[in-house]
């Protein structure tokens, strides 16, 4: 028995020390936002060619226990101008859809996005399976041209002048 004793310690460091592990973040990099009025960046803008002849589609599927994901993609999009729920179990599979149609149709974004989500719960709603579907025209960004302020400011205040002289806003 006091041999017992003397090994409990020994296999509770044993157990702590086995259940830690790294991390390795590579590839992340976070933006730093600096509160300086003398720093310029130059503004650059580009067309839009859109594809209207063809949709492009794709489509992910997720399964959570709770709140915690069992499967699914990991390979996301990122959706600009979207807020997420802290606890969503459909954003992933929303993410995960886009970034499948993006990438088998070569594109940069997708215009007039569609999505179907169908959610199906199992075991009281314990368990959930998420399905998402989206459909679109694909499209990219060309022709990208440095744009000065300045100039289209007076570009703006020209044309603003002109729809007063020709009461063209009425």
């Amino acid at each position: 028995m006091k041999k017992m004793y003397k090994l409990l310690p020994v296999f509770i460091v044993a157990i702590v020390l086995s259940s830690c592990g790294t991390v390795k973040n590579s590839g992340k990099y976070h933006e730093k936002n600096v509160a300086n009025s003398d720093i310029y960046t130059d503004v650059f803008h580009a067309d839009m060619e859109i594809d209207e002849t063809e949709k492009i589609t794709g489509s992910a599927t997720a399964t959570y226990f709770l709140f915690f994901k069992l499967s699914g993609d990991n390979h996301y999009a990122d959706i600009q101008g979207s807020f997420e729920m802290p606890f969503s179990k459909t954003a992933g599979p929303k993410k995960a859809a886009q970034y499948k149609a993006l990438n088998s149709a070569k594109a940069d974004f997708i215009a007039k996005p569609s999505y179907t989500i169908k959610k199906t719960t199992y075991l009281l709603g314990l368990m959930t399976m998420v399905n998402a579907t989206v459909s679109g025209y694909g499209g990219v960004y060309k022709n990208f041209k440095q744009v000065d302020m300045l100039e289209l400011n007076i570009e703006n205040a020209v044309n603003k002048k002109l729809v007063e002289k020709l009461n063209l806003n009425k």
